[in-house]
């Protein structure tokens, strides 16, 4: 590669940080380049050096990180290397001055960043306006009434209205606010923008709409981009060509945005392991063991430990450098192995999960389930009423029977969490019933709520806090065994005390606790026990986090599990590890589980039904590939369009509408009504009733059997597989 060919340029770049007396590798020996007006995808797992890469381009990286070798530069011009470092400064002597100087031409102007966290991004005490304005009048010595203009004008080039200009972060949803940090990000017309995890935590159809708006950007401000995350659908979506990173280095570069393309073992396992709506895979297939910490210098290939196809040849330093195996396409792999694909599962009567279809008794009901929450005064884009109320959930009807695995899915805001909250005996609903085993609840009673949430647990979305860290694995598992007065005295639980007898305390309780908690370990395949046991939530990955949670919420025995999004925050090698272990669980122990997400894919890969919810309302329900298959809601194909990333004439015909941004609706009406592309007069003034429209499969729309006679979503699944071949 020449440098003077790209607009941005890494050459034989390699980053340490120094913590302590200890030394972590980063980012070794990388080499790429990104011409102008060009869009590449890097993905890997968290902790390959993805992020320090991004901060590097930006010269944003902390002070302890140590550019060891390499260069950086931008339109010929060199902005990290060893003399220059890549971290930002306080301009604390000459030298740095400089450096800093030198850089101020680049930033903002030449490269911004989109950051990962949207929230954490904005500052808090600040409206909107002031924060974007401060860019052009600190930068552009522009006039505060000209800045004002210039960023409500960048507010509507990223699709939001003029009043968002002065309401506060807080105020805004989490894709308003990622828009608004991308309106930063292109204010002062950059050459290049560094996209770090843009859509992490947004919902399919948000993550959609902020895909949309680079995608528009990138042809309206001719930028180039560098789209970093770990979704790897996305990121194909958004990329003319890929870079795949592991343990710092580049493993694999790809000439297009096909991973299926793929020649390097760990790009391969990173695509079986995620489940896809338009083809049948019998199972996803999770990366054994963990990348390793960078602690010290790998000598050949990192990914050795956990790839299948290893000789010995790939212990030598040659196994690491990148060889083009076709046109453009390189690969860090001696071995260039032949892959096979998974089967789709043939045994009749058995859905995409490979578990029987279910016919018992339910165990969790929902009967016209309601929930009202008070208005807040003072927010901008809550809008006065005569009730002043907030209807989260709106007269939900929902069932899981035993053994069942049922899937909730829905948009961010549509009310899925506080269902699951209500379900899970956390929430006291405004109206309705809930039964679990046949028993209807009364939240006032509190012993019997006690007993009954032995019965229910939750799994909850985020594994890094929603476990105490000052306990250790046992102590934590165990909590809910003295929480609930099961097997043990209060003093043997609460600290989760292995050693009873010694502190005075029962030792066969403390025998049995100890049971109890290596039994739940298993379940969720953290194992070795003793490799776990006292070690604390912050030495545990995300993935190993997450088995925690499922380990506390089967200690007690429970028949249901409510698991509220377990894999949005995880890598995609961990959430196929996740998916497997709630298939397991329920085919080994018979447990019925709720699981709530907004992912389609792993809805239909792990289901046997699915409910779709919608501004608290449930608006479709049916078995999954009924469903999936024969979609009779326009929402539901809101949601598939969203997860496939369907372009061309498909998405002109029924996404364009469908992906708009827009507020409030009829309430008389439908509540879809303002996005929907089939919507009618009587959509607008008549609400529609949840109907049946086949055997099993109801939905809340007044054209249904209209809406499933077009077969449309077997024909954006047709596309979806055209669109790859």
């Amino acid at each position: 590669m020449k440098p003077d060919e790209y607009l941005l340029y890494v050459d034989d770049l390699s980053i340490e940080y120094t913590i302590g007396q200890m030394r972590i590798y980063a980012v070794n020996h990388l080499s790429f380049g990104v011409r102008e007006n060009e869009s590449i995808g890097i993905v890997g797992e968290s902790g390959c050096g993805k992020s320090t890469l991004a901060m590097a381009i930006a010269h944003i990286l902390p002070p302890n990180a140590k550019v060891t070798s390499g260069r950086i530069l931008f339109r010929g011009q060199v902005i990290v290397d060893q003399s220059m470092g890549a971290s930002y400064s306080i301009r604390y002597n000459a030298k740095e001055r400089k450096i800093e100087d030198q850089l101020k031409v680049i930033r903002w102007k030449g490269i911004s960043v989109v950051f990962q966290g949207a929230l954490d991004s904005l500052n808090p005490v600040h409206t909107v306006g002031t924060q974007i304005s401060d860019i052009f009048i600190y930068k552009e010595n522009m006039p505060k009434e000209e800045a004002f203009a210039r960023s409500k004008e960048l507010l509507n080039v990223v699709g939001l209205e003029s009043w968002v200009f002065n309401v506060y972060p807080h105020q805004l949803s989490g894709g308003m606010k990622q828009r608004v940090i991308i309106a930063m990000a292109i204010s002062l017309a950059p050459a290049l923008v560094i996209a770090d995890e843009p859509t992490t935590s947004l919902d399919v159809i948000t993550q959609y709409r902020i895909i949309e708006e680079l995608s528009k950007l990138r042809k309206s401000h001719g930028v180039a981009l560098v789209n970093i995350s770990h979704d790897m659908p996305l990121i194909s979506r958004l990329s003319d060509r890929l870079m795949v990173m592991y343990a710092g280095r580049i493993v694999e570069m790809l000439s297009s945005n096909n991973f299926l393309a793929n020649s390097h073992p760990y790009t391969h396992l990173l695509v079986n392991s995620i489940p896809r709506i338009e083809e049948d895979i019998s199972e996803i297939l999770p990366i054994r063991g963990a990348p390793p910490r960078l602690r010290e210098r790998i000598p050949g290939c990192p990914f050795y430990d956990r790839c299948d196809y290893r000789e010995d040849r790939c212990r030598d330093e040659i196994a690491v450098k990148l060889v083009e195996t076709e046109q453009n396409h390189y690969v860090a792999c001696p071995v260039l192995p032949k892959f096979s694909s998974p089967k789709a599962p043939e045994a009749a009567g058995m859905n995409v999960s490979g578990y029987p279809r279910v016919n018992s008794k339910p165990v969790l009901e929902a009967r016209n389930l309601t929930k009202r929450f008070e208005k807040k005064t003072g927010l901008r884009e809550i809008k006065t009423s005569a009730d002043n109320e907030i209807i989260a959930v709106d007269s939900v009807d929902l069932s899981v029977a035993e053994g069942e695995i049922v899937a909730l899915v829905g948009e961010t805001g549509s009310g899925k969490t506080t269902l699951s909250r209500l379900l899970g005996l956390l929430e006291t609903p405004t109206s309705g019933e809930v039964k679990l085993n046949g028993i209807s609840v009364e939240m006032r009673e509190s012993k019997r709520i006690k007993e009954l949430r032995r019965i229910v647990q939750t799994i909850f979305q985020d594994p890094f806090q929603s476990v105490n860290p000052r306990f250790s694995v046992f102590s934590a598992i165990a909590e809910p065994v003295s929480v609930n007065g099961m097997a043990l005295d209060q003093n043997n639980g609460g600290e989760g005390n292995r050693g009873g007898t010694e502190s005075g305390g029962n030792g066969s309780n403390a025998t049995r606790l100890e049971n109890l908690v290596k039994g739940a370990m298993a379940s969720a395949e953290l194992l070795p026990f003793e490799d776990y046991v006292d070690k604390f939530p912050h030495q545990l990955s995300g993935g190993q986090r997450q088995r925690l949670c499922i380990a506390r919420g089967l200690i007690l025995n429970p028949k249901i599990l409510i698991a509220d999004e377990p894999i949005s925050m995880l890598d995609v090698s961990l959430r196929a590890g996740v998916l497997n272990l709630l298939k397991k669980l329920r085919e080994e122990r018979g447990i019925s589980i709720l699981y709530i997400t907004h992912d389609m894919a792993s809805a239909r890969y792990l289901s046997d039904r699915i409910y779709v919810m919608y501004k608290g309302e449930i608006v479709e329900t049916g078995t999954t590939e009924s469903l999936i298959r024969k979609s009779a809601h326009p929402y539901t194909i809101a949601l598939l369009l969203a997860s496939i990333g369907v372009q061309g004439s498909i998405y002109e015909t029924l996404g364009a509408k469908i992906f708009a941004q827009r507020e409030g609706s009829s309430p008389e009406g439908c509540k879809f009504a303002d996005r929907c592309q089939f919507a009618k007069d009587i959509c607008f003034k008549t609400r529609p009733e949840l109907k049946e429209v086949s055997d099993g499969h109801q939905s809340r729309c007044h054209f249904a059997e209209e809406v499933q006679g077009k077969r449309l979503t077997e024909l954006v699944l047709k596309n979806a597989i055209g669109s790859r071949n």
